[in-house]
C-alpha cells in the first residue's frame, strides 16, 4: 500500500516543510573545519542563554534532539551507534523527540511508547527505516497499531501505554526542552543543558561528536 497517499495535504506540507527547513545543514569546506584548532563558542557550538537541569547531575548528560523523518538525523545514527560504544562512564546519552507540529508529536509519542515498553533498541532503527526509505509516515492509529504488532506488542497494548500519563508527560516534557534549548532544526545536541552543538557550515555531521567530547571535556574540567 502506497502510506504516502493516506496524508492529508497539511501533513504532507508540514513534511516538506520541516524537511527543508527544520532538518537541513549546510556541510562545511576543509577550510572552515581544522580538527587541530580550538572549537569556539559561536563557531562550532553555542552556549545556551538559559541552562537547564539535567536528571542525573553525576553524569554528563549529551542529548539528541532528533525526528524519524530527518535523514541528517539518519545520517547520523551510525555515529551515534559508534560514539556510545566507547561512551565513558561519567557520561550518559539520551535522545528526544522534536515536537514542533502534530506529526512530529505523533513520532515522538510512539518513540515514547516505544521506550516505556522496553523495544527502544529495536523500535529506532526499524521506525527511521520506514519513514526514511519506504515512505511510510507512521501517523495514522490503525496504521500504528498494526506497526507496533511487528513487535510483539497487541492493540490493546499499545493503546494504553500510547495514551498513558507517562507518555503523554513525556511528550510534553520533550516539548518544554526544545523550546527552552530553542532548538530550531534536528539533529541538534545539547551538552549537560549548556552547549548546543549541531549541523553547520563550521562543522559536520561526521564532526558532530568531535565537538561533543571538547564540551564533554570542557564539562569535566
Amino acid at each position: 500500500m502506497d502510506y504516502t497517499r493516506l496524508m492529508s495535504r497539511s501533513y504532507f506540507l508540514t513534511f516538506l516543510f520541516v524537511i527543508f527547513l527544520g532538518c537541513s545543514s549546510e556541510e562545511p569546506t576543509s577550510l572552515e573545519f581544522d580538527s587541530g584548532d580550538q572549537y569556539r563558542e559561536g563557531v562550532h557550538y553555542e552556549l545556551l542563554d538559559n541552562p537547564t537541569s539535567v536528571r542525573n547531575p553525576s553524569k554528563i548528560e549529551v542529548t539528541e534532539v532528533f525526528w524519524f523523518g530527518c535523514n541528517h538525523c539518519y545520517a547520523l545514527e551510525p555515529y551515534i551507534a559508534r560514539w556510545k560504544r566507547g561512551i565513558p562512564s561519567d557520561v550518559t546519552f539520551i535522545k528526544s523527540p522534536a515536537t514542533w507540529n502534530e506529526m512530529l508529536k505523533t513520532h515522538a509519542n510512539i518513540y515514547f511508547t516505544a521506550k516505556a515498553l522496553g523495544i527502544e533498541q529495536q523500535f529506532v532503527p526499524a521506525a527511521f527505516n520506514t519513514i526514511q526509505n519506504e515512505g511510510r509516515m507512521l501517523t495514522g492509529n490503525t496504521e500504528l497499531e498494526y506497526y507496533f504488532r511487528g513487535f510483539d506488542i497487541d492493540r490493546d497494548k499499545y493503546k494504553a501505554v500510547s495514551t498513558s500519563f507517562g507518555v503523554r508527560n513525556a511528550v510534553d516534557q520533550a516539548d518544554k526542552r526544545m523550546k527552552q534549548w530553542k532548538v530550531t532544526g534536528v539533529p541538534t545536541l545539547i551538552v549537560n543543558g549548556k552547549y548546543k552543538v549541531s549541523a553547520s557550515r563550521a562543522v559536520r555531521t561526521d564532526q558532530l561528536f568531535d565537538v561533543v567530547d571538547f564540551l564533554v571535556e570542557k564539562e569535566r574540567n
